[in-house]
């Protein structure tokens, strides 16, 4: 098994994260056998051990024919491309999957979210924010998702400047299926599309609060555009609290419940 299906492997292993994952996929990537035992001497537990084992071959072998198409990159942990931001926060993915510029992911960022059911208000400076900001150099990162989401993606694209998108299921399928064109034209205009999800995960609900922890964990800082008390944006809040960073807010009309 090379390094490569090794790290492929781990990626599909359910809560391990940070530093354990660097230590496990540096003891066996050095071993010279994978058996269970092997995999519980390097801290794996035995239902990780079993989920590393039971990674059906056919998937991590057409990952790696995805990853030979042009702009397609596994990035590890331990790659020198891997963003230094996000490697600084406790729980950082062990690899990511990036269709676009994977340095971009190291560039200055600032992540714009906001609601799916977003007011006029919010659409409109959602997209002045995001096309002022990406003018002045600055990447915006968001989640691809309907609303403000994709208002600020497409508001970095109107400012000729670069987006990050970090998707909560593999990328072997954009999701929302509305936003395929709005993937491409990001990944076309310089910019990435990223997951630390495997190639073929569909877009479970749980996924998505790991989604937002990659948003933060990006971005210098997070600018909230309308969000409901009890919506992901405030997910994501928190996790950028957790993570020192940054935390902003468009002022709302009074009485919206987004403000």
């Amino acid at each position: 098994m090379t390094p490569r299906e090794i790290w492929l492997r781990l990626m599909r292993v359910s809560s391990l994260y940070g530093e354990s994952a660097i230590s496990a996929a540096r003891q066996l990537c050095a071993s010279a056998t994978l058996g269970r035992e092997d995999l519980r001497a390097c801290g794996l537990s035995l239902a990780q051990s079993k989920h590393f084992l039971s990674v059906n071959q056919c998937e991590i072998d057409a990952t790696l024919q995805w990853l030979e198409r042009p702009n397609c990159y596994l990035l590890t942990a331990e790659d020198p491309l891997y963003p230094p931001q996000l490697r600084a926060i406790v729980d950082f993915p062990c690899a990511l999957l990036v269709c676009g510029d994977p340095a971009l992911l190291s560039s200055r960022q600032l992540s714009v979210i906001g609601s799916r059911a977003h007011s006029w208000y919010g659409a409109r400076w959602g997209k002045l924010f995001s096309e002022a900001l990406a003018r002045y150099g600055i990447t915006i990162t968001s989640g691809l998702a309907l609303g403000i989401d994709g208002i600020a993606h497409r508001g970095a694209l109107e400012g000729k400047g670069k987006t990050v998108a970090v998707l909560g299921n593999g990328l072997r399928e954009i999701y929302p299926r509305r936003h395929q064109a709005l993937a491409e034209q990001i990944t076309n205009s310089c910019g990435a599309i990223i997951s630390e999800f495997p190639l073929f995960t569909p877009p479970l609900p749980g996924n998505f609060p790991r989604r937002n922890r990659i948003i933060s964990g990006l971005s210098a800082g997070v600018l909230v555009i309308e969000a409901a008390l009890k919506s992901g944006s405030l997910v994501t809040v928190r996790y950028a609290l957790e993570q020192g960073r940054d935390v902003f807010a468009l002022p709302g009309p009074i009485g919206s419940p987004g403000s």
